[in-house]
């Protein structure tokens, strides 16, 4: 079978090495990267209606200003006909995404997801505090992680993964090691609990000035055909976000772009001996990865030991690789070896 994703990966100690000699300038250039065409979004047709994309999404909670849909603080443009984007964002309090997509007759079809863990109200000390205090329900998920095979798609597929990192804006506690561990987790997204490697083959493209295109408020702020994650001083209560950007072709859809931005209001850390108060900087990369890759929200209540739930607490580590339900949904869409 055909390998969907066509880079081939540098070894891990070269890909390594690399990524911590370019995080050792605040900014590279990146290598040239074809670019991908898109159409330019359309304004909003006057007295649009939304559709909703499934039975789960509430059209009450969604607004339309101008050409913008807005969802509890996320923010996309109305893209033009035959594509679609997502803004999907990991938060302290649990997690929200918008998908926003426009058929070729003009109808503008919106699915939204907001999932809340328990002790969302309360700061990420707190939460940590709250976490430590169940600390046999977290061993029970822990023991479930190769056994529950639970997964949730978007329906597209990343044809190609080369991604760049922007080093821009890196908190000094993480910026000598963010690139091994963004590196860690988009390598681990390749095999999980014993099974064959999935067909998947990301590269690393190199050190790029290239803004990442996501906005403080949490709005998707465009899409420049690479696929960057970096840093950003977000406004929300998010640690990640994530916006994909997609084109149906031949009744497929295909990424074009994704962009990902941690957000520096947080802190976080790569080493679990130096935490207090952080968030484990790999497990948030590799759930923002599942998100670009296809992969949607499963429910915390019932699949708690999955990287796509939305609880993810301070100083764990638990969320590192992929749990047997994460697997399985990459595999249903890339295929294995």
């Amino acid at each position: 079978m055909r390998n969907l994703l066509n880079f081939r990966p540098a070894s891990a100690p070269t890909a390594f090495a690399a990524i911590a000699a370019a995080a050792a300038v605040v900014a590279g250039i990146a290598a040239p990267v074809a670019s991908i065409t898109t159409a330019a979004p359309a304004a909003a047709p006057a007295g649009v209606k939304l559709v909703a994309g499934d039975n789960e999404t509430a059209l009450s909670a969604v607004r339309v200003d101008g050409a913008d849909v807005k969802f509890q603080g996320l923010t996309v443009r109305i893209p033009a006909a035959g594509e679609g984007v997502q803004a999907a964002a990991e938060s302290t309090s649990g997690e929200l995404s918008i998908t926003v997509s426009r058929s070729a007759d003009g109808s503008v079809v919106v699915k939204t997801d907001k999932h809340e863990h328990a002790g969302s109200t309360a700061g990420p000390v707190e939460q940590h505090s709250a976490q430590a205090a169940a600390a046999s329900t977290a061993r029970a998920a822990a023991a479930k992680t190769c056994t529950d095979s639970a997964y949730a798609l978007s329906g597209w597929k990343l044809p190609s993964f080369k991604w760049y990192y922007n080093p821009a804006g890196a908190p000094a506690a993480v910026r000598a090691s963010a690139p091994a561990a963004i590196s860690a987790a988009t390598t681990s997204l390749t095999r999980a609990c014993g099974q064959k490697a999935i067909k998947l083959a990301p590269s690393y493209g190199g050190a790029t000035t290239a803004g990442v295109q996501v906005g403080a408020a949490g709005n998707c702020t465009g899409n420049d055909g690479r696929n960057v994650i970096g840093w950003r001083a977000g406004s929300g209560r998010w640690l990640g976000m994530t916006c994909t950007y997609f084109k149906t072709i031949n009744g497929r859809k295909t990424v074009t772009g994704t962009d990902t931005a941690l957000n520096t209001q947080y802190k976080f850390f790569t080493s679990a001996k130096s935490c207090s108060g952080a968030y484990d900087l790999q497990s948030v990369v590799l759930h923002e990865r599942g998100h670009s890759l296809g992969l949607n929200h499963v429910s915390q209540a019932s699949h708690a030991s999955a990287v796509m739930t939305p609880a993810l607490a301070p100083c764990s580590v638990g969320k590192r690789s992929l749990g047997l339900g994460d697997y399985r949904g990459l595999a249903a869409t890339y295929g294995t070896r």
